[in-house]
């Protein structure tokens, strides 16, 4: 009975100092993990962006209403493309990261136009000859910072992100077979200033190769004062921004990843000084694949 007792005492001693040293390995293992030397790292994602989309432009000025003219229903365009979108992140610590995105969407139409068509104080007869153009810069700088890890690897986070988006913006509807006053057939978006944007989002890891990232953010402005004149009147700018993406990463080695996904991006924007008015929106939504880099 004696020999019992103190082999029943043995065993609970050891089991005791058995989760004793788990959880203090544990810890010191959690500790190291998110240390701040082990947390710096920078990615560099580049994709292909294939989405359906249209690109509107309206412009009014010059005492003429303006007309909405659309390069997929005015024009006939193609409303599949692909574009290039390029992300850059640098991670200082394992809850503190800063990314820079950059997209590029370039459009080029030719079609007589059906009905007669004003653009920034020119109106075109029907059935002329009509060009269509639109080049549109994307960017984006976004603070993110991670909250909450669940899992002993922190296989599941989530996150939020806050910092400003900006974009250049040049549109054209001209003709060949109407006069214009010199440069009224482009309109360059040029008092837009960079705006706030927020958002949230979720990371999980599966195990040391795969990765699933979504988020979003967006923001709404109306109005805002751009602090700039245009024809004596003040600008002002009222837009909304919207962008969501779903990304799946496969890691087959540390440095690099295959990258497969969809994104959803939404901007309408309005300057207006006085009478003039300046109308941009695009919409897209599709899926991406690209290939990204991890230092």
């Amino acid at each position: 009975m004696r020999h019992a007792i103190w082999a029943l005492i043995f065993i609970v001693c050891g089991n005791l100092c058995a989760q004793t040293v788990t959880e203090e390995y544990r810890a010191e293992r959690e500790r190291a993990r998110f240390a701040k030397p082990h947390g710096f790292c920078f990615e560099g994602n580049l994709f292909c962006y294939a989405p359906y989309f249209d690109q509107q432009q309206k412009v009014r000025a010059y005492g003429v209403p303006g007309d909405g003219v659309s390069y997929r229903r005015d024009f006939d365009g193609v409303p599949f493309g692909a574009f290039l979108d390029l992300d850059l992140r640098a991670r200082f610590t394992w809850w503190d990261s800063l990314e820079f995105g950059y997209g590029f969407a370039s459009l080029r139409a030719f079609k007589d136009f059906d009905e007669p068509t004003s653009f920034n104080g020119t109106t075109f007869p029907a059935d002329v000859d009509g060009d269509y153009a639109s080049d549109f810069h994307d960017f984006h700088l976004m603070y993110r910072r991670d909250f909450l890890y669940v899992g002993e690897r922190s296989e599941f986070s989530l996150f939020f992100q806050v910092g400003i988006e900006w974009a250049i913006i040049s549109t054209e509807v001209s003709s060949d077979d109407v006069p214009t006053i010199k440069h009224r057939e482009t309109v360059r978006f040029r008092e837009v200033l960079p705006w706030p944007a927020a958002g949230i989002g979720f990371n999980w890891n599966f195990g040391d190769h795969f990765n699933l990232r979504v988020d979003g953010y967006g923001s709404y402005i109306n109005p805002m004062p751009t602090f700039q004149e245009r024809d004596g009147k003040d600008v002002k700018q009222s837009l909304t921004s919207i962008t969501g993406r779903a990304l799946f990463e496969w890691r087959p080695w540390p440095f690099f990843s295959v990258l497969m996904g969809a994104q959803y991006r939404y901007l309408k924007m309005r300057l207006v000084a006085g009478f003039r008015q300046d109308n941009y929106l695009w919409w897209s939504v599709g899926p991406e694949i690209g290939v990204g880099f991890r230092f």
